[in-house]
């Protein structure tokens, strides 16, 4: 089955969704070493702070701007995808830009970015 565009950019906000929540995951694990690994991580824009353990002082600052921006992207990416947002077609451009920032993410938690599905 062919789907048309506004479906494949659902799919690809979804996708960006998922992978914010699983650098959060690793980030958690990351930081906090618990001796039961998490699965799944609930409140995902709250706990995105916990990057901001995984660099030195003198980068904090820029994390922090990082994180504000992921945020920025989940919330967006959450409103897309729970109907909550006219945008029901996000242009390329726009998820372009999320895709960057969450490489961004990835990198400075440590995962591998996984190439897009078209």
């Amino acid at each position: 089955m062919k789907l048309n565009t506004a479906s494949r950019r659902r799919i690809e906000v979804f996708e960006l969704r998922l992978r914010i929540e699983l650098a959060t995951i690793e980030a958690y694990h990351r930081v906090c070493q618990p001796e039961n690994p998490l699965l799944f991580i609930n409140n995902v824009p709250g706990r995105l702070s916990i990057v901001i353990g995984l660099v030195p002082p003198e980068e904090v600052m820029e994390a922090a701007g990082l994180v504000r921006l992921v945020r920025h992207v989940y919330g967006r990416a959450s409103d897309i995808l729970h109907g909550r947002s006219s945008m029901v077609d996000a242009p390329a451009v726009i998820i372009d830009e999320w895709c960057s920032i969450v490489e961004r993410l990835e990198t400075l938690v440590g995962v591998r970015s996984t190439t897009p599905s078209n």
